[in-house]
């Protein structure tokens, strides 16, 4: 089982916890590398269209926005890109206000929004920094990773594959198996395994290294990989079998209880972990002490007022 599965297994945060506070988390993610400043001073001023200012701090809220979706990755294209993004705003904001089209209560109502969304992102990520220690991160990881590892056995495999061309027919079939049996055969009169793989098995991925097949737990091998490597003792090789892909030998070269992924390999993950099971921590604690009065709006027609154009 991967690092990723046993996080999202044994996650002590329930789903609807995440779904509750899954807009606010969302705005977390995938933010981009903050435009250069070049050492100046959120109010350096940047442009002046028509007499308005474009400041040092414009430029950086707009960087925290739409950074993230820009095509532009050198500091000072990225720059150049939302410097001019700024400008057309002002001039067609201007335009707006020339033309009396501008709808004041709009605005504000999107003005509230963005501040409320801006605040919102800020708090949840002080809360999630704050909660990153070595302590929780440690606390984490016995209870998420080593706790929900399996204990399974795992097997350090290798193997030899022949093909079965198509069509799969009885010749490509029995074409397979005799070159599996002409390989067990050089293998009992005791030429190594790896040689053997190198001079004909045709597993492109493999047969460079060995026909190392890397180690394995049951779920990570097929139904018939499985049967026969759990019968096979360190050290020993199986017999030619078929499976639908061709013609296989095996050989077990080690077995051992699968451990834990080390901590340092994903102290990143946990660290990810634990800041949104606190910013979840949070955006509970602050429904539940909220007072919240939900209008519904009456059955029907009007109710439809989300994605109507």
């Amino acid at each position: 089982m991967s690092v990723s599965s046993a996080i999202l297994m044994t996650h002590p945060f329930g789903k609807a916890r995440a779904g509750a506070a899954s807009f606010w988390l969302a705005l977390l993610l995938g933010a981009a590398t903050p435009v250069s400043a070049q050492a100046q001073t959120p109010e350096t001023v940047v442009a002046i269209v028509n007499g308005q200012k474009v400041l040092e701090s414009d430029l950086q809220v707009a960087d925290d926005i739409l950074g993230r979706n820009l095509l532009a990755r050198e500091p000072a294209e990225r720059r150049e890109t939302l410097v001019k993004i700024l400008i057309d705003g002002v001039l067609l904001s201007q335009a707006a206000k020339d033309r009396n089209i501008v709808d004041e209560t709009d605005l504000q109502r999107r003005a509230t929004f963005t501040r409320n969304q801006g605040l919102a992102n800020h708090l949840l990520t002080v809360i999630g920094q704050q909660a990153v220690t070595e302590e929780a991160m440690r606390k984490a990881y016995e209870e998420v990773v080593v706790k929900g590892a399996p204990t399974e056995p795992e097997l350090h495999l290798r193997h030899i594959v022949f093909m079965i061309a198509p069509p799969a027919d009885d010749a490509a079939v029995n074409a397979a198996e005799q070159k599996a049996q002409a390989a067990i055969a050089r293998i009992n009169k005791g030429e190594d395994f790896a040689v053997v793989v190198a001079d004909i098995s045709e597993d492109p991925v493999t047969k460079s290294r060995g026909g190392d097949y890397d180690w394995r737990v049951r779920g990570e091998m097929g139904k018939e990989y499985a049967e026969i490597a759990f019968k096979l003792k360190k050290g020993e090789v199986s017999a030619p079998f078929k499976t639908a892909v061709g013609w296989h030998i095996l050989k077990l070269d080690d077995m051992r209880t699968r451990q834990p992924v080390a901590y340092d390999k994903i102290r990143d993950r946990l660290a990810v972990l634990v800041a949104n099971a606190a910013q979840l921590e949070l955006v509970d604690k602050i429904r539940s002490e909220a007072k919240i009065e939900q209008i519904d709006q009456p059955q029907g027609a009007d109710k439809a007022t989300v994605g109507r154009k």
